[in-house]
């Protein structure tokens, strides 16, 4: 069995961490810290990097990973053009729509700044 690609599908390139950290915005709140910058492609993207330092608890990185991309993905088509590294803070545990409310929050200051 073999799969052909159509030429149709576009190719996105790697996620490239290194060009946010040395040129990205940063942003810090209660729970988050949010690194972007401007890119050319319409399509908003996300990397995550959250740290064993900061949660020791596997289940505690995931949880934090999980609350981080469905907040990305339900409010995508207001980020258009922006591309973001989403980092953990030391902060006590919180409610899940207390640390919702602070990543939108980050992601809106830093779209208007």
């Amino acid at each position: 069995m073999s799969f052909r690609l159509t030429r149709n599908l576009r190719v996105l390139k790697p996620f490239d961490y290194k060009t946010i950290f040395k040129h990205g915005k940063i942003i810090k709140g209660q729970y988050w810290q949010v690194l972007a910058r401007k890119i050319d492609t319409p399509e908003p993207r996300l990397g995550l990097a959250i740290s064993k330092k900061i949660h020791r608890l596997a289940i505690d990185r995931n949880k934090t990973k999980r609350i981080a991309r469905e907040t990305f993905r339900i409010h995508q088509n207001d980020l258009n053009h922006w591309e973001f590294v989403v980092m953990a803070e030391h902060s006590k545990p919180a409610k899940n729509s207390i640390m919702t409310n602070d990543l939108l929050h980050l992601f809106k200051k830093i779209i208007t700044y």
